[in-house]
């Protein structure tokens, strides 16, 4: 399965649950975070994130590396004094995997499953990460540690689906597709995903027929409108492609491959400058596709020049 669109099945964690030593303003701080996220602000959804974890961690400035004991039993005292820190740590990792810094968000969600060991969401996000970097063998161990604390994790098989397809392994993908639909019949995203592997496995009637399913169990549901966007520009739909990219970045302002796949969209229908400014958008909340931005926009030029000649 293509890294670039590979599904991150991702919620963000609430937080929820004891108030132990956290102030009230670390909740205000948490709601307003989550906030930001769903409007596309990442850096602010960061940056409340990081303050929330100042305040509910234990852990001082300066403290010691990994594997010394001092740094072991200051992680074992957050564990003690206020999960939310953990809670923390994995939307700070979300938000960083939606920016495209896969290191940075791989980093948090070793911190909050190491402060809340049977975190099952971190094990996933974890997971996703390292599957977007690449690791696929490393993805597929945390798919399956997610699987092993709750079994009945939809989107753990979602994961693994996700997983095997990028190794070839489709028989065992669309497996475990079928076996979160058992479990979660009615959820949307679990469609959309089947729906990705469908049409990256070159079934493009099934692929459509799972996306619309995806969008009448959930209408405010972007990456369906993203995955069928895609559809059609693989078809070389490009204004039907750009209809249903724009509906995705109405309902989730932040998608960053929306923009650049409706940028490319646009070139199909000959509207470069309109294309140019969505490949910026897109750079300017990941720059994990520089190059792939930056080769589309060489071709653009290119096409430009030739029909100026």
């Amino acid at each position: 399965m293509s890294k670039l669109a590979a599904v991150l099945f991702i919620v963000l964690a609430a937080a929820a649950g004891a108030r132990a030593q956290s102030p009230d303003s670390a909740r205000a701080l948490h709601e307003r975070g989550t906030e930001r996220y769903a409007r596309g602000d990442l850096d602010g959804a960061i940056s409340d994130f990081t303050a929330v974890i100042d305040l509910t961690s234990s852990l001082m400035k300066g403290r010691p590396r990994r594997g010394d004991s001092a740094h072991d039993e200051a992680f074992a005292r957050a564990r003690v004094l206020d999960p939310r820190t953990a809670t923390a740590y994995l939307n700070r990792g979300i938000a960083r995997l939606a920016k495209g810094d896969h290191d940075g968000a791989v980093a948090d969600f070793d911190q909050a499953v190491f402060i809340s060991p049977n975190l099952v969401w971190g094990y996933y996000d974890r997971a996703t990460a390292l599957f977007l970097k690449g690791e696929t063998g490393r993805a597929l161990e945390d798919y399956e540690r997610a699987l092993r604390l709750d079994p009945r994790f939809a989107v753990g098989y979602v994961g693994r689906a996700n997983a095997r397809l990028d190794r070839g392994d489709t028989a065992g993908a669309f497996a475990d597709y079928a076996e979160a639909l058992r479990l979660a019949p009615r959820d949307a995203r679990v469609y959309y995903n089947r729906g990705d592997a469908r049409r990256l496995t070159g079934d493009a009637a099934g692929a459509l027929e799972d996306y619309e399913q995806a969008m009448k169990l959930d209408p405010h549901y972007s990456d369906a409108f993203y995955g069928r966007g895609m559809l059609k520009l693989g078809a070389g739909d490009g204004a039907g492609a750009a209809a249903d990219f724009t509906k995705a970045l109405d309902l989730r302002p932040g998608l960053a491959l929306a923009y650049a796949n409706r940028g490319v969209a646009l070139m199909l229908l000959g509207r470069h400058a309109e294309a140019e400014g969505d490949f910026r958008r897109a750079l300017g909340i990941d720059q994990s596709l520089r190059a792939t931005i930056e080769d589309r926009l060489a071709l653009m030029k290119q096409e430009s020049a030739g029909a100026q000649r």
